[in-house]
């Protein structure tokens, strides 16, 4: 009997529809709720074995070659199986559904693993369009290659996307290339054209984005993939820009439902600042650090937890909460409400009790913030920054030199606390785990952003432990303390990395 018929018998067993293998994870059933089962994580030349059973010869080299390959096993005691093969590098990954009626079918519709075949003409046509390539009026219904060439790009986004990645980046000349808790690398060796591309991108965008395209060189969107399984579509958030050679796209998958504080790993402490009764709440941190996600976990431990209003702003709308105990409403910047300070103007008279707002990212927005949190509210929202002093400093500094001390008043009055964070690789692969910095506002606090005096709230996050007070290093440590993250790799992400090797020495004697 094939090694893989004794994986087949476990969905025969639990009446599932199918079976995910990836390498250095248990094997996931597709089906119900998705169990996983209760086995070791299989090594990478398990899967090896199990891919030349399903796979013929030249399945094995398509696969080899392109990096994707569908095809059918038929198993003389379990029947037939639609089997979806991609390989990045080392990773080989497998998922088996029951009937090959469903694959034959999608396959015949629009191909996805493939790498797609453009004539020269073609290629050097594209490759010799203008840097802006002219988006406004292209309707690929009108060009049934050209929908198909979207449709199949759009299968290949959605496949990447099922295999545990943070960023999806596509550009013409290139492979698409993905971003995991191992690294950023290039997912296959198929190179995508100019033509895919701009096929693909004419079905994100509708009118008023193409002329924001045109205009601004980017634009932002949310999307939503084709469904690959039984869990439904992937959604994503999305931004296209121009670029040297053509069009460009970057696209980062939103999970299905808000996540948990306990799923991203973070303190009990992180939930508490969503129980003020008012102020401004802000996380912090790089592109890729997880500051979004953490606002949609504080955002449902209020769901879940208490009886309010909450309003969101966002460019584009990311998690989609279900109602539990709060009622909740949504609204995206450019399809419900012109900007972010647009919004946070009409929600002064919408009667929330919370407020996220997606992105501080003017004067404007900044300066209604301040006066819906010193009006009762509570308002949650990021800033691209490194650190509480730096984010204090960079709310202050957008606004004039003669309005900057009554800012520094507001701010000392209506800032509740500011959590930095910094997604850093786990020592089991495929993980992360967010080190943080958290700053809350006291008395003291208050009267060093009242001063001007930032450069000292360093010294209070440290002393601050009583208050709730997380410094950066005390963070690192007890991940290492943990076996999260290895030592080399925390000493690395360090602000001050002799503290650290003092704090680790201490708890070692």
């Amino acid at each position: 009997m094939p090694a893989i018929d004794s994986l087949l018998m476990l969905i025969d067993a639990q009446q599932a529809s199918g079976i995910v293998l990836r390498p250095r994870e248990t094997p996931v059933l597709i089906g119900g709720k998705g169990r996983g089962l209760t086995m070791p994580p299989l090594d990478s030349q398990t899967i090896a074995t199990f891919a030349a059973e399903v796979l013929a010869p030249e399945e094995l080299e398509k696969l080899r070659v392109s990096g994707a390959c569908d095809a059918i096993y038929r198993s003389e005691r379990h029947g037939a199986f639609a089997v979806e093969a991609q390989s990045s590098g080392d990773n080989l990954s497998l998922k088996l559904r029951r009937g090959a009626a469903g694959l034959a079918k999608s396959a015949a519709a629009a191909p996805v693993a493939a790498p797609v075949a453009v004539p020269t003409a073609a290629v050097a046509a594209t490759s010799a369009a203008p840097i802006v390539p002219p988006v406004e009026g292209v309707d690929p219904t009108d060009d049934p290659a050209r929908a198909a060439l979207a449709a199949r790009l759009a299968g290949v986004i959605a496949r990447l996307a099922s295999h545990d990645v943070s960023d999806i980046m596509l550009s013409a000349g290139q492979p698409p290339w993905i971003r995991s808790a191992d690294g950023f690398a290039a997912a296959s060796t198929a190179v995508l054209t100019a033509l895919e591309i701009r096929a693909f991108v004419a079905t994100l965008l509708d009118p008023p984005r193409r002329r924001a395209l045109d205009s601004a060189g980017s634009v932002d969107l949310a999307w939503q993939a084709p469904a690959l399984d039984d869990e439904g579509p992937q959604r994503f958030r999305v931004n296209v820009f121009t670029q040297a050679h053509g069009l460009a796209v970057a696209l980062r998958p939103v999970s299905r439902r808000a996540p948990l504080l306990l799923e991203l790993n973070l303190p009990e402490s992180v939930g508490n600042l969503a129980n003020v009764s008012g102020g401004l709440v802000l996380v912090v941190g790089p592109t890729g650090s997880g500051k979004s996600s953490t606002l949609a976990a504080m955002v449902e431990t209020v769901n879940r937890t208490r009886n309010r209003h909450i309003l969101t702003i966002e460019d584009p709308i990311e998690f989609v909460y279900q109602t539990r105990r709060c009622l909740i409403h949504q609204r995206e910047v450019g399809a419900h409400v012109e900007s972010f300070a647009a919004g946070l103007r009409a929600a002064l008279r919408e009667s929330p009790d919370v407020i996220l707002v997606g992105e501080m990212r003017d004067r404007e927005t900044i300066a209604m913030a301040l006066t819906a949190a010193e009006t009762g509210h509570l308002v949650l929202s990021t800033l691209h920054s490194g650190s509480a002093p730096m984010a204090i400093d960079r709310v202050v500094d957008i606004f004039p030199e003669h309005q900057q001390g009554q800012v520094r008043q507001e701010l000392a009055g209506s800032l509740r606390a500011v959590l930095t964070q910094q997604l850093l690789p786990g020592v089991r692969p495929g993980t992360r785990f967010p080190a943080i910095e958290l700053l809350t506002v006291n008395y003291a606090v208050a009267a060093l952003i009242r001063e001007g005096k930032t450069h000292q709230l360093s010294t209070q996050i440290q002393t601050g432990r009583e208050d709730g007070m997380i410094a950066f290093e005390a963070s690192l440590f007890e991940l290492v303390r943990a076996g999260r993250v290895s030592r080399e790799v925390a000493t690395a992400a360090a602000r001050d990395p002799d503290e650290l090797q003092r704090r680790l020495r201490e708890a070692r004697g």
